[in-house]
């Protein structure tokens, strides 16, 4: 047996109206129609489902089963109608994002809080990856931008800068340098054990290479933030880190210093994939942190 909704709707009308002419008027057929959709689910399940006469139709035993059955499967395919249209709807104002975790905590949020004034319906899928990983999650199509902490190099990759933050100089209370009341590089470059993070990370790629890799100096290589900070509690060494990172080292033992007479800054880029077609509400967004960048 193999019946179309078409039919399931015809059904169930006749039963409401118990009259031909009623009934296709309210599923928008003609009467000829109908009556051919009416013969044909009988035809289809082998038995009479409405006992005719010339004043009005009536379900037969065999019909009032089939109408609770025909009912049932109405209700699912309109749930499930109605879920597939939430579905659409929500796919429609979502907008994925892939970004460093510190900009997911400190700056991504002010973005998405002034887009939802302008479009309330938006909805963010946020995932934190290194800088390097949001790069690849934009490229396979994982996310519709990335948010990174330098200009990546990949030709398929289309980059903006909309950020710009400064570097600080991090290190224990106990060290030497927190008996200065300013700092310069030349104070930093001499007798100092620099804590640098590994050449893949964006904090890495983002300074001067002068910096993070003077042969005058004692470095020692991590790739964690949390490794960072137990060598600055330990008293291990300095750092740089760039401000939307500090949150993390609100700690009385640690100090956190501006560098005197530097420059040293972190750009942040928003990427999307070069000649990918976004969704409306994805190229809003984007459109939307391109003006902000220009704006500021």
């Amino acid at each position: 047996m193999n019946l179309s909704i078409k039919q399931f709707r015809a059904f169930l009308a006749l039963c409401e109206y118990r009259n031909f002419t009623r009934a296709a008027e309210s599923i928008f057929l003609s009467q000829p129609a109908f009556s051919h959709l009416i013969y044909s689910i009988e035809k289809a399940v082998g038995v009479r489902l409405f006992d005719r006469n010339t004043k009005r139709v009536e379900l037969t035993a065999d019909g009032v089963v089939f109408q609770n059955i025909a009912a049932d499967m109405m209700r699912e395919f309109n749930l499930g109608l109605s879920r597939w249209h939430d579905h659409i709807n929500s796919e429609q104002f979502k907008i994925s994002v892939a970004a460093l975790p510190s900009i997911t905590v400190k700056l991504l949020p002010d973005y998405i809080e002034y887009f939802n004034q302008i479009e309330s319906k938006a909805t963010f899928e946020v995932k934190d990856l290194p800088s390097d990983y949001c790069v690849s999650a934009v490229i396979n199509e994982a996310v519709d931008l990335g948010i990174v902490g330098f200009l990546p190099k990949d030709p398929n990759v289309e980059s903006h800068k909309i950020h710009t933050e400064k570097y600080f100089i991090v290190f224990n209370k106990n060290h030497p340098l927190a008996k200065k009341s300013t700092i310069t590089l030349d104070d930093i470059s001499h007798n100092n054990t620099i804590i640098r993070f590994g050449p893949t990370t964006s904090i890495y790629q983002s300074l001067h290479v002068d910096i993070i890799n003077n042969e005058s100096v004692e470095y020692i290589e991590i790739e964690q933030l949390s490794t960072l900070f137990g060598l600055l509690l330990s008293n291990s060494g300095i750092t740089f880190l760039p401000e939307l990172t500090l949150y993390m080292f609100q700690h009385p033992d640690i100090l956190v210093k501006p560098i005197s007479g530097g420059n040293l800054t972190r750009e942040i880029y928003i990427i999307k994939k070069r000649d990918k077609a976004l969704s409306k509400i994805s190229h809003k967004f984007y459109d939307f942190l391109l003006q902000t960048q220009r704006i500021s």
